[in-house]
């Protein structure tokens, strides 16, 4: 099973801060495949105007962000690369396609393989349902660990310290059939362990629900 590596957490400061302000406004972007205008980075970021505009310009050199044309901002091609060889480096993606593939043949519904990164789970390999109607999602895509059947097969199965550190964040409100309560929600982590599976029963997405099982070996 994969594990996690928790170290000390110190605020970062000069260079750093700089650092954490362009991550911020990448990622804002990147949580918006159309595209994001200044004043847009700058409120989702939470950055005076004048630092996203100077951070967009260094991020447009280096490739990560690029200029759409009409005032919006979206990832550059750098990203694709640099999600490229994170993907490639995991081996686990390559040892479980042949039994993905299985698993949709069998169900003729979307796989999906993911790791638990923070309080997220990072999709690292998904294969589509042959069916026209299915749920929307792509490689590298993110949700929350808290809300999703793959997020608490692999917190079911992990340390106290990691579970504490995903439900002390607080569990959003996805749906109405979300568990919010991070005492429930671990409870339920306790039938997760007896059973070997989790289910999401419409907890993160309306009208999805999903089945997942830890990789433990």
């Amino acid at each position: 099973m994969d594990t996690i590596e928790h170290t000390e957490r110190r605020a970062p400061t000069g260079e750093a801060k700089a650092l954490v302000k362009g991550i911020a406004a990448l990622n804002a972007i990147a949580a918006e495949p159309q595209g994001l205008s200044l004043i847009e980075v700058a409120r989702a970021a939470d950055l005076p105007k004048a630092t996203a505009h100077r951070l967009l310009s260094t991020l447009v050199d280096t490739g990560l962000v690029r200029a759409l044309g009409d005032g919006r901002y979206g990832l550059g091609s750098h990203c694709l690369a640099l999600g490229e060889a994170y993907l490639d480096a995991i081996d686990l993606r390559t040892e479980a396609l042949a039994e993905m593939r299985r698993l949709v043949d069998v169900t003729e519904e979307t796989c999906h393989l993911g790791i638990l990164s923070d309080d997220q789970i990072v999709y690292i390999e998904k294969l589509d349902s042959p069916h026209p109607i299915r749920m929307y999602s792509r490689v590298g895509a993110t949700n929350p660990a808290a809300t999703t059947s793959l997020g608490k097969a692999i917190l079911a199965f992990s340390g106290a310290d990691v579970v504490e550190d995903v439900y002390g964040r607080g569990i959003p409100q996805r749906t109405g059939a979300t568990v919010t309560d991070p005492a429930e929600a671990r409870t339920r982590l306790e039938q997760v362990r007896r059973d070997g599976y989790a289910v999401d029963d419409v907890e993160n997405e309306e009208g999805i629900r999903c089945v997942a099982a830890p990789i433990l070996d």
